[in-house]
Parts: structure tokens; sequence; C-alpha cells
């Protein structure tokens, strides 16, 4: 299994090395078309060129001919042999000539191969297989025409392509001919096709380039991110670590305190009665033993209550028998006990299906709170506890009406000492992955408002499901329920 922060990683590399794969694939694509396309244009641009080139070599021929081929005073042999000269003669480039066949096929002129004269050529074939003198008759009969083919280059001694372009001297039956080699349109376009290969191969480098670049400037800038949430992740952990062996601290320091300051001295009380019952037993004084044991059993029935009590305090067993509601409303009937003031509580949260951890902190926080109120709120008569659940939140407010306090969120401790409580609120909201609200001012009263996940408890034994509606209850005064529900009898800690 991939770690977090693996498939974060590989959900952020992926689509970029896809989009990067993409865009480079497109481009070569792109560019193999483009240099094609621009191949077959230069390609017919040079061939146009060429034929424009021929056609002009042709008209230049005929029109240096054209005097003795319409000349009638000329007999027939003698004009023939008049323009067979004059084609021998025509030379152009180092490669230009013209020939002459008639339309049998058979060479009259032809100024490079000299021994090609009188021969019949009508079934000669060029190096592709292809019928050459009948295509070049073709054509010439045709009214003129171009013609594609293979031939030997006069400078150069080899086979290379070459357009030529053939017309007609009907009145003789005769062809003729010019062309121009074409490997020098070959030599640019292979130029040119080489030159966009070389870009191309440089686009590509160049994005290749980019690519490693971005993937390593991503993976510096991945660790830097990694190695600073790892360390804030270890002052978190450092922290967390702190504020728990401060929890467990103060817990043994206040049960210690409890201890010897309550329990402890209830017992050597009980002891130095015990011992006065036994020396007035001594004396025979039955009414004063009487007297002393009865003292006895007071002071151990008040050790008892103490033990209770913190054993409650340390975990109210009322939280895991009938769950949080039926806590907090011990909480609140309490603090009413102790304290003539009047709570207001209000709840939809279905306590079997509330996941322990949140529900103890949730009772803590409360407690906490309520402990503050008590020891601290001065001149207060209304106090309204809310604990509701929307969605995957649940909702924790508590308020009073007292006198308030001056409270600053980076403080850590007030002079009355409701700082520390407060602070060991917002630790425990924290170590839940909520938010906290802490609204109070002098004269004002306080207000705690606090946000935190929702945890559904994995246990399916009850199968109960929250219908949504809302249980109220008030203490210290008249009883209203919201839902039907019946009001828990009042009592503190020490009834459980």
């Amino acid at each position: 299994m991939f770690t977090f922060r693996t498939k974060l990683t590989l959900l952020t590399l992926l689509p970029l090395l896809v989009l990067i794969a993409g865009v480079t694939f497109f481009a070569i694509h792109q560019s193999a078309r483009l240099s094609g396309v621009q191949s077959d244009i230069l390609k017919d641009g040079l061939l146009q060129a060429k034929k424009a080139e021929l056609k002009n070599y042709m008209e230049l021929a005929y029109t240096a001919i054209s005097d003795i081929y319409e000349d009638p005073a000329l007999s027939r042999n003698q004009a023939q042999g008049r323009v067979a000269d004059a084609f021998r003669r025509m030379e152009y480039g180092s490669d230009g000539y013209f020939f002459v066949y008639d339309y049998d096929g058979v060479n009259i002129v032809h100024p490079r191969l000299e021994h090609l004269a009188g021969q019949d050529l009508w079934n000669f074939r060029d190096e592709d297989g292809n019928l050459l003198i009948q295509e070049l008759i073709r054509k010439a009969q045709a009214g003129g025409g171009f013609t594609e083919y293979r031939w030997d280059k006069p400078s150069g001694g080899n086979s290379e392509p070459k357009l030529s372009y053939s017309i007609g001297l009907d009145d003789w039956g005769w062809m003729v001919g010019t062309g121009l080699y074409l490997d020098d349109v070959e030599l640019v376009v292979s130029q040119m096709e080489r030159h966009m290969v070389g870009n191309a191969r440089k686009t590509i480098l160049l994005m290749a380039f980019f690519t490693a670049s971005c993937l390593l400037v991503i993976a510096v800038i991945g660790l830097a991110v990694n190695l600073s949430e790892a360390r804030v992740a270890n002052r978190k952990m450092v922290r967390m670590a702190q504020k728990t062996f401060s929890f467990l601290e103060k817990e043994r320091r206040r049960i210690s305190r409890e201890l010897h300051d309550g329990i402890n001295q209830l017992l050597v009380s009980a002891r130095f009665k015990l011992e006065r019952v036994d020396d007035a037993l001594g004396r025979g004084d039955h009414l004063d033993a009487s007297s002393s044991l009865a003292a006895t059993d007071r002071i151990l029935e008040t050790g008892i209550q103490d033990l209770r009590r913190l054993a409650y305090d340390l975990r109210p067993s009322m939280l895991d028998d009938l769950g949080l509601v039926a806590a907090l409303e011990s909480l609140c009937s309490g603090l009413v006990e102790r304290k003539p003031v009047q709570i207001q509580f209000e709840s939809n949260i279905d306590s079997r299906q509330c996941q322990p951890v949140l529900a103890t902190a949730l009772y803590r926080i409360t407690q906490e709170s309520l402990h503050n109120i008590e020891k601290h709120a001065g001149r207060v008569h209304q106090v309204r506890v809310k604990v509701r659940r929307r969605r995957s939140w649940v909702y924790l407010e508590i308020e009073d009406d007292g006198e308030g306090f001056a409270w600053r969120p980076d403080q850590s401790q007030e002079q009355d000492g409701s700082g520390l409580g407060l602070r060991n609120i917002q630790d425990r909201v924290d170590l839940l992955g909520g938010r906290l609200t802490i609204d109070t001012a002098p004269g004002k009263g306080v207000r705690i408002r606090l946000k935190v996940p929702y945890q559904r408890a994995t246990s399916k034994a009850s199968g109960e499901r929250s219908d949504g509606r809302v249980y109220k209850r008030t203490f210290g005064g008249r009883s209203s329920a919201g839902s039907g529900r019946p009001a828990l009898p009042a009592g503190g800690p020490a009834g459980h």
C-alpha cells in the first residue's frame, strides 16, 4: 500500500507526465506532418519553376527555328537539315540540350549521344521500365507536355531524375524535347527536411530539458515541503506529548492532594477516634465509646463519599453505563446543587453511537467549563449547555451570564487561574482536530464554542439510530422535555 505522501506525489506528477508526453507526441506528430507538407509545397514550387523554365527554353528554341520551319521557299529536306543542325548547336547550362525524334521513334538529333542518330528507339524503356520515347511522342502529339524519368546526367555520369518538355512539329512528324535534371530539387528538399528534423530534435530535447527541470523543481519543492511538514509534525508531536504528560502530571498532583489532604486526614481522624474508643472501653465509659464510634462512622462515611467522588472524576461510571448525555446532565445537576444557578441543557446526540474518545473529551471539556463557572464566575445566574451534531461535526456551546474576564488567545494563564482551564480545553480540542472560540470580556459573561469531527462508535450492538430530535432540560427550575424523555433525578457524582 502506498503512503498518503506517495499517493499525493503520484497524483501530482502523473498528470504532469501524461500532459508532457501528450504535448511531446502531438508536437512530434505535427512537426512530421508539417515537414511533409512543407516538403511537398517546396518541391511542387520548384517543379513549377522548372516547368516554366523548360517552356521558356522551348519557346526560344522554336522562335530560333520557326523561320526555317515555316519558310516555303526551302525544300523539306533542306529545312529539316538546317533545323537539325540548329538543335545540335543549342545548349544551355552544363547539361541543357535539345533532342529530336520522329513520330516513329527514330532518333534524329541527340547532341550528347550522337551514336543514337538513326536508331529506332520506339520500344526503349527507362530504368523504371516505362516506354520513354513513346511517352514523349504522345505528349508532343497532344500539344506539348511534361514527362518525368531517370536519365544519365552528362556532367555527373550518374542516373538522376529528369523533367522533360516535348512539343511536336506536326508538318514533319517530329517530336522536339528538352529537359532539366531534378537532382538540385531533391537536394534542396532533403536539406530542408534535414533542417526541420534538426529543429524537431532540438524542440524535443528542449521539451525534455523543460520536463526534467520541472520534475527537478517539483522534487525539490516536494522535498522541502516534506521536510517542513515533517518538522512541523515533529513539533506538534512533541507539543502533544508534552501536553499529555502535563495532563497526567496535573492529574497525579490532584489525586495526591486529594488523598493527602482529604482521605488521609479522614483516616487519621478515624484512627484517633478508634483510639479514644479503646481508651473509653478501658475506662468502662460506654457512653464516650459510643459517641466516638458514631463520630468514626461519620468520618468513614465522608471518606467513602470522597473516594466515590475521586473515582468519578477519574472516570465517571455514568459515561460508560448511560452515555454522554446522562453524564453531562449529571455535571449540570451537580453544579446546581453546589451553586444557585439555572442551567438550560440541550442535545441531539445519540450517546450509544458516539465514540468513547469523543464522548470523554466532550465530557472533560464540559466538566472543566462548569468547574470554571463554579470557581471563577461571579454573580452568575443563567448557564446554557448545548451539544449538537450536524452531519460530520459536533458543536458544543457553554455560555454563562457572569462577570466575564479579560481573555487573549495567546495568554497562558489569567490572574484568577481560569486561563489554565481554558488552555486545557484548547489542548483537548486540538487533539481532536477541532476549532475553539472563546468570547468573553469583563461584565459580559463567557461563551465557549467548539467544533470537532464526529466519531461514530464502531460497535453496532445497540442498533439505535438517532431520530434527529432535540432533547431539552432545565436544571435549577421547572423541567421541560422536547422529546418526551423522562427527566433524570437530580444528584451529584456521589449518588452513583
